[in-house]
C-alpha cells in the first residue's frame, strides 16, 4: 500500500544527490585523461587508492577532505568542488521531519551498519540512504570497544549496548536544550515504572515509536557532529595550505629532473595534477651550452613563452625561466617536454602557482665569484598583490641561500652547479629583485606575476 512507505521520496531524493555526485567525479577523472587510482593517490600521499575509488562507486557521499584530494588529483577547481561537495551533503544529510515521522510509525527500530571497507582518514562517510555511519559521531582515533571474552556478543545484548548508547547521547541532548528524559525511554533494566503500568499508560505501539525517535534524534546529533568535523578540517587544511580566495600563491614542484651527459631535451613526467586555469613556471640551468632557442611543449597543448633568459657572459651556462598561464588542467599521465641547443649538464624544475594570470615585470643579471646574487630591480610592478619568482643558477661553492622574504624551495644539484629557486607575495607596488648569498659564478633571474591579465 502506498501508506507503507511514506518516506520513500526522500531516501530517493538523497539517494539520487549521492549518485549524481559521484557520476561528477567520474566525468571530472575521465576529462582528466583517466588516470589511474594508484597514480592519483601516489601523487598525493595521503591517501588510499580504495579509498579513492570507492568515492565514486555512488554508495555514500566521501568526505570532503578525500573529495578535494581526488579534486585535487585531476586537476579540478578546489572552491568549484567544494561548492558542490555541500549541495549534495545537505541533500544528502538526516531525513526532514515528514520522514522521521514516517519511519518510526512504520519501521523497525534500525541502526545504520557501517561497511566493512570504509577506510576514510578523515572526516567521516555520509550514508546515501540520509544519515552518516555511525563512525562519523565517534571521536577521531577512538574503535568501537570489544566484547569480553567471557561474555560473546550475542544480538541481545548488542541491541541493549546499542539502546544505552542512544538513551545516554539523547538524554545529554535533552540536558542542552531543556528537554529532559520522560518516561518511555529509560532502560529497560532500571526503570522505576511497573511494566503493567507503563502498558496501561501508552498506546501499544508508543514505546516503540519514542524508542524509534529517540535514535533518529542520536542520528540527527552525529550528522551535526560529522559535517563539523568536515567543515572544521577543510577551514584548517586551507588556511594552512591555500591561499585566501583570489590571493596568488605557491601549490607545488610538479616535476624536476637533472641530467649529466650531453642532450637536446628533457621529458619530464608530472607527478602532481595542475588545475585547470594555473600558471607553470619552469626555471633552468643549462650548462656547457648554445645560444639557441629553449622551448616547452606538454600533452595538452599548453603555451610556453620565455620570461628571463640569462647567460653567465661568456662560459657557456645559461639559466632562465619558461611560463605558462591559464594552462589546461594536467593529469599525472600527462607529460613536459623541454627542448634546448645541445647541453652537458640540465637542471629543470616545474612548480605550480594560482591566481595569477600573466607576467607582469622581470629583471636578470650575472655575477663574478665572491658576490652574492642579484638580480637586479624588476620595473615597479603594476598590481597591489602579485607573486615574484626568483631563480638563482650558481657555478659550484657552497649552497645559495636566499634573501629574507623570499621562501626557498629545493635546490639542484649537478656535480657542484645548482639551481636555487624561490619566491614570495607582494602586497604593495614597488621594485623587486631575486637576492641572496652564493660563493661561485652566478645568473640570477626574477618575475612578477599579477592576478589579472594586461588589458588589451
Amino acid at each position: 500500500m502506498s501508506e507503507t512507505e511514506p518516506g520513500t521520496a526522500g531516501i530517493a531524493e538523497r539517494r539520487a544527490a549521492v549518485a549524481d555526485f559521484a557520476a561528477a567525479l567520474r566525468q571530472l577523472r575521465l576529462e582528466a585523461g583517466k588516470p589511474s587510482f594508484r597514480a592519483m593517490a601516489g601523487a598525493t600521499g595521503a591517501i588510499s587508492h580504495t579509498t579513492l575509488h570507492e568515492a565514486t562507486s555512488g554508495s555514500r557521499l566521501p568526505s570532503w577532505p578525500t573529495t578535494r584530494i581526488y579534486v585535487q588529483a585531476c586537476g579540478g577547481r578546489e572552491a568549484e568542488w567544494h561548492q558542490r561537495w555541500m549541495a549534495a551533503a545537505n541533500a544528502a544529510s538526516v531525513p526532514e521531519t515528514a520522514d522521521l515521522r514516517a519511519i518510526a510509525d512504520q519501521r523497525p527500530t534500525r541502526l545504520p551498519k557501517v561497511p566493512p571497507d570504509s577506510q576514510e582518514s578523515e572526516g567521516g562517510i555520509m550514508s546515501a540512504t540520509g544519515g552518516p555511519s555511525d563512525t562519523t559521531a565517534r571521536t577521531p582515533g577512538s574503535t568501537p570497544p570489544e566484547p569480553r571474552q567471557d561474555q560473546p556478543a550475542t544480538p541481545e545484548r548488542t541491541a541493549r549496548q546499542r539502546h544505552s548508547w542512544t538513551h545516554a547521547l539523547t538524554r545529554a541532548v535533552g540536558a542542552l536544550i531543556g528537554v529532559g528524559a520522560g518516561p518511555g525511554h529509560s532502560s529497560p533494566q532500571k526503570s522505576a515504572v511497573p511494566a503493567a503500568t507503563a502498558a496501561k499508560r501508552c498506546p501499544s505501539r508508543s514505546p516503540r515509536r519514542y524508542r524509534v525517535l529517540t535514535h533518529l534524534v542520536a542520528l540527527i546529533v552525529g550528522a551535526a557532529i560529522g559535517a563539523g568535523t568536515v567543515l572544521a578540517t577543510y577551514e584548517a587544511t586551507a588556511t594552512a595550505t591555500n591561499p585566501a580566495p583570489g590571493a596568488p600563491g605557491y601549490v607545488a614542484r610538479i616535476a624536476s629532473a637533472t641530467g649529466t651527459a650531453f642532450a637536446t631535451s628533457t621529458k619530464l613526467p608530472v607527478g602532481h595534477a595542475v588545475a585547470a586555469g594555473d600558471t607553470l613556471v619552469v626555471p633552468m640551468m643549462l650548462t656547457n651550452t648554445h645560444t639557441g632557442t629553449v622551448s616547452a611543449t606538454d600533452s595538452r597543448g599548453n603555451t610556453y613563452t620565455t620570461a628571463a633568459d640569462q647567460t653567465d657572459g661568456g662560459a657557456g651556462d645559461r639559466t632562465l625561466i619558461l611560463t605558462a598561464t591559464a594552462v589546461k588542467a594536467l593529469s599525472t599521465s600527462d607529460t613536459i617536454t623541454v627542448g634546448y641547443p645541445s647541453t652537458g649538464e640540465q637542471h629543470l624544475t616545474v612548480d605550480e602557482l594560482t591566481n595569477v594570470k600573466a607576467v607582469d615585470q622581470h629583471a636578470a643579471a650575472t655575477g663574478a665569484a665572491g658576490t652574492n646574487f642579484n638580480s637586479g630591480s624588476t620595473p615597479a610592478i603594476t598590481a597591489n598583490s602579485e607573486l615574484v619568482f626568483g631563480v638563482a643558477g650558481v657555478q659550484g661553492g657552497t649552497a645559495a641561500t636566499w634573501s629574507s622574504g623570499f621562501t626557498a624551495l629545493p635546490t639542484l644539484f649537478v656535480s657542484h652547479d645548482q639551481l636555487a629557486t624561490g619566491y614570495k607575495t607582494v602586497t604593495a607596488t614597488g621594485t623587486y629583485a631575486a637576492a641572496g648569498s652564493c660563493d661561485h659564478q652566478w645568473m640570477a633571474a626574477v618575475v612578477s606575476f599579477a592576478t589579472s591579465a594586461p588589458p588589451l
